[in-house]
Formats: C-alpha cells, sequence, structure tokens
C-alpha cells in the first residue's frame, strides 16, 4: 500500500471526530463561514471587497473542478474501473458519484480565501483562525475518504497560488477603484 491509502486508513480509524469532520466538510459550514465574513465586511465597509473573494472563490472553485477533469485521479474510494478501492465496511454513498478526487476543492477554496483574506486584511487574529479551520477542513476531506492526503496538499498549495494571483489582481482593480 502507499502512504497515501495507509494515511487515510489511519486518519479514518479515529472514529470519534466523525461527527466533527462530517460538519466542517459540509456547505452549511462554508456557507455560515460565508455569511460571518459578509458581516465582517460589510461592518468594515468593504462590500466590493467581499464580492471580489466571492467570485475569486468560484473562479477557483471552476478551476479546480476543471483540473479534476482533466487530471481524472480517483479518489480513495475508487479504483481506475470504478470499483471499490478501499475502506472495508464503508457505504458507497459515502464516497459519492464523483470519481474523480485531484485536487481538493474543499483544500482550495479554503486556502484561497485564507491566503486573500490575509493579504488584503492583514489580520493575524483572525487569519490564524481560517487556517486551523481550512487545515482540519482538508483533513476532514481525508477522513471522510473524500480525497487522498495527496490531494489535499495540491489542492493547499493551489488555493495559496490562487490565493496570491488574485491579491494581484486586487491590488490593480479594486484596491484602486474603492480607494481602500
Amino acid at each position: 500500500m502507499n502512504a497515501d491509502i495507509l494515511f487515510t486508513l489511519w486518519l479514518s480509524d479515529f472514529k470519534s471526530f466523525e461527527s466533527f469532520f462530517q460538519i466542517i466538510s459540509t456547505r452549511l459550514f462554508s456557507f455560515s463561514l460565508l455569511f460571518l465574513f459578509s458581516i465582517y465586511f460589510f461592518f468594515k465597509k468593504k462590500f466590493w471587497v467581499f464580492v471580489f473573494i466571492i467570485l475569486a472563490i468560484l473562479i477557483g472553485d471552476f478551476l479546480g473542478a476543471l483540473l479534476k477533469e482533466i487530471l481524472s485521479e480517483e479518489r480513495p474510494c475508487f479504483g481506475a474501473n470504478g470499483e471499490f478501492l478501499i475502506g472495508e465496511g464503508i457505504l458507497e454513498s459515502l464516497c459519492g458519484d464523483q470519481k474523480t478526487g485531484m485536487p481538493s476543492n474543499h483544500a482550495l477554496n479554503f486556502f484561497l480565501f485564507t491566503s486573500l483574506f490575509f493579504l488584503i486584511e492583514r489580520n493575524l487574529l483572525i487569519t490564524s483562525i481560517l487556517i486551523l479551520i481550512s487545515i482540519l477542513v482538508g483533513l476532514s476531506r481525508v477522513f471522510l475518504i473524500k480525497h487522498f492526503l495527496s490531494q489535499v496538499i495540491i489542492g493547499t498549495a493551489l488555493g495559496l497560488i490562487f490565493g496570491i494571483l488574485f491579491y494581484e489582481i486586487y491590488k490593480r482593480t479594486i484596491k484602486k477603484w474603492t480607494f481602500q
């Protein structure tokens, strides 16, 4: 077995964290965070910054999905022919119907948001919390057997790169237009 499979199986043995990882891996959790940050930017009177960050996440998510189609690397649950690969006793429904997993869009989006937030706001306390949340979301994807660790690491790296690229776009557009 390769290191990706071994790490996935090892992490998924910590059953007491299952509910926690399921919660932070849901869309509801993601949208709740975005809602909180919409309030943050509203009170800071930075509506266009928030809109820019949302657009950056949508573009990053699209690029991640495009890469999944191009790379066609299977998720932990599925082999090259679509057969059940690992996770004895795991319901196939837990794996979902999407068989490609490289890169992890959860990791990409959370780290894109975190890096872009830090570069724009320079708030170390909130950024530290976001880094912790982003790491936990990435680990949740491995724990829930949705991704291999390597897919999460690549998603993280792409999220950081996209965050930096979008910050460069931000400096040349939104920052100049809104006099911030």
